[in-house]
């Protein structure tokens, strides 16, 4: 590689302008490496991966730009194809990089709102696809908590206060009113946030203003590693997920006849009734089966109960079964609704339902086990399961 000429390291151009994605720049090298090719430019407006935030991703001549990466202050462009001039037109997604600047600046402002609000350093960062997670050190964190520092951090946002970056020493950076400890050495870039919002130490871009985030909404947290994770979304992604589930809620609304306002009783109110009734249909469900365990008992004349039900699946075999455990029969139970087999007995006969189960099931394409009094299997289709009942009978069952 080429150094004599960058020994300051690669031009930063989305350093000058966080909104700036294209650009004329100069090839210093390009290295083949693992069927790729690395283009070394003289300055760029490429961001590369670090500090929590993806790479920007775009054109070089028209040549897609797959991934870039700094090392050592270098900054490597990876391509499946290798430019030809000496000097490239290139082209950052710009949709890209609003979205992670907004994403980004949106990261800062709520973990300055935990930091004013709960004194709680942010332990973690990182910007993915579909939100941001950041690791808020508290252990035991309250909704109330989360909306709170949610309001506080959109407050940021519509004061609409300038956004600032410069480098300095480590020594000099650690005399501003920082919300976390700098771990790196040598010049550090600080991001301010107004006068007095927020200081870090951050190597990514930012928004110009803080208004430019537009908002920032928590989507759902977690406990994680005796800290609370935070999900949120910023900018464009907020309005996108609110149109998504405002659509849901209308849809929903719209289904139940009510007001938006009203959804959550009217779903409380019908989970409710739906569970009475299922607890209804379940008892009565459970009288039906006790009244079939009774008729079955009365019409064999040996130690075998077998039945097949064609309208009724594997719970109605379970509540037989629940009827007939104790009593001192062999019970075959089979679901043409489901194709779906119980083989079980109260203990008092010298057959293993689940070594049987594991024995001899894949001969008949079935799927399952059990223990040595109950067993049940799946089967592709009630001809398997015909064929491996008739195995039990003519060579297992001697009752």
């Amino acid at each position: 590689m080429n150094m004599n000429n960058m020994i300051n390291g690669t031009e930063k151009l989305f350093y000058n302008d966080p909104y700036l994605c294209e650009a004329e720049c100069e090839v210093e090298d390009i290295i083949e490496k693992d069927g790729k090719y690395e283009v070394v430019l003289r300055s760029t407006p490429f961001y590369p991966e670090g500090g929590g935030q993806p790479s920007d991703i775009g054109f070089m001549d028209n040549i897609k730009v797959e991934y870039v990466y700094e090392k050592e202050d270098i900054i490597y462009h990876v391509m499946s194809e290798k430019p030809s001039n000496k000097i490239v037109n290139c082209q950052a997604d710009f949709d890209r990089r609003v979205d992670h600047n907004q994403q980004h600046s949106g990261e800062h402002l709520m973990s300055a709102a935990f930091f004013k609000l709960y004194d709680a350093a942010n332990a973690g960062f990182h910007l993915g696809e579909e939100y941001v997670t950041m690791d808020i050190k508290i252990k035991d964190m309250t909704e109330d908590m989360i909306k709170k520092a949610e309001r506080e951090a959109n407050y940021y946002v519509f004061r609409n206060e300038p956004v600032k970056t410069y480098f300095l020493t480590k020594a000099e950076a650690e005399k501003l009113p920082l919300r976390k400890a700098i771990t790196a050495e040598g010049t550090i870039r600080m991001v301010q946030m107004g006068e007095n919002l927020d200081y870090s130490a951050c190597c990514g871009t930012q928004v110009r203003r803080t208004g430019e985030v537009r908002i920032i909404k928590v989507v759902k947290w977690e406990k994680n590693k005796g800290m609370t994770r935070i999900y949120i979304k910023c900018g464009l992604r907020a309005f996108k997920d609110y149109v998504i589930k405002n659509d849901y809620v209308t849809e929903i609304a719209r289904g139940f006849s009510v007001e938006d306002t009203e959804i959550v009783n009217k779903v409380k109110n019908q989970t409710e009734e739906i569970g009475n009734l299922k607890k209804k249909i379940s008892n009565l469900y459970n009288s039906i089966a006790e009244s079939e365990a009774q008729a079955l008992i009365a019409k064999t004349d040996s130690k075998i109960i077998a039945a097949e039900y064609k309208e009724e699946g594997f719970d109605f075999l379970d509540k037989l079964y629940e009827h007939l455990k104790d009593e001192e029969y062999i019970l075959i139970l089979s679901s043409l609704k489901d194709n779906r087999f119980l083989f079980a007995h109260n203990g008092s006969f010298d057959v293993e339902c689940g070594k049987l189960f594991k024995e001899k099931l894949k001969e008949f394409n079935g799927r399952g086990g059990g223990n040595a009094k109950r067993a049940q299997a799946n089967f592709p289709d009630s001809n398997s399961m015909r064929s491996f009942t008739e195995y039990l009978r003519e060579n297992v069952i001697k009752y």
